[in-house]
């Protein structure tokens, strides 16, 4: 049996061994596909990173909303019930029921090991922080963090942030790479940063290039912005050349 056969019985074996053990959150698609069968509206476009750490309240699923591209980390939870009323229940016998929608709106990011609780709503265009807890509220597209999650910067200003550090970011990686194996990095570990160097053309990108120009559902919109675009270097061994020089300054 030939390299090729192995890998992909044994990726096959693989995805039988996590529907075993995750049943229907073994796949974002299949965790989707589940959760809007019991009646939430979830995006199938949606992605749930390492779905069978996430936990997608399923008690009153019809109370979740999810738009548009919109990424889960994990170990992210979304609640739409809460059980502490068996608190003061346990003090006077009476039963006060918590259960409310969760509505997330477009182009939302949540972070690694967030919660959101019920009764929130997320607007567009917002980024949650690792590790944050949403207990009300947001109305205002920027980034927030923390428990409860507040607003740290707007959106606008982070986007400012986000493209003014390209260069040097993809640069750092370069240095850490190049120290690390001694050699030119492949420029594929730049996916996230190709659009600083890579020519205008659409029809000579690398998969993994491609890949991310696919993402979110837009992919039209993104080769719009890439061809009305400039590069920041004259193709990916200018930018090496560039990042080389300031290496072995930075080691002289």
């Amino acid at each position: 049996m030939s390299l090729l056969k192995l890998g992909k019985t044994a990726s096959k074996l693989n995805e039988l061994r996590k529907m075993f053990l995750y049943g229907p959150r073994y796949s974002s698609r299949s965790y989707i596909a589940y959760l809007n069968k019991m009646g939430a509206n979830i995006d199938e476009h949606t992605l749930i990173v390492m779905p069978e750490t996430v936990f997608l309240d399923d008690n009153a699923p019809y109370l979740l909303e999810i738009g548009k591209n919109v990424a889960i980390a994990a170990g992210v939870s979304i609640l739409t019930h809460d059980a502490c009323w068996h608190v003061m229940k346990g003090n006077d016998g009476i039963i006060r029921g918590h259960v409310a929608p969760v509505t997330i709106g477009n182009n939302v990011f949540i972070g690694m090991n967030s919660t959101i609780l019920c009764n929130v709503s997320i607007c567009d265009n917002v980024i949650i922080s690792a590790g944050s807890v949403v207990t009300s509220h947001i109305r205002t597209p920027g980034v927030y963090a923390g428990n409860p999650a507040k607003l740290v910067i707007p959106y606008e200003q982070y986007q400012a942030i986000r493209e003014s550090r390209q260069v040097k970011e993809a640069c750092t990686i370069a240095e850490k790479y190049y120290m690390r194996f001694k050699e030119k990095p492949p420029q594929e570990i730049f996916d996230a940063y190709f659009w600083i160097f890579v020519p205008r053309e659409t029809e000579k990108l690398p998969p993994a290039f491609m890949k991310q120009m696919k993402l979110c559902g837009n992919y039209e919109r993104s080769v719009e912005e890439f061809l009305n675009s400039e590069p920041d270097f004259d193709g990916y061994d200018a930018f090496w050349d560039w990042c080389l020089t300031r290496i072995k300054k930075k080691r002289q």
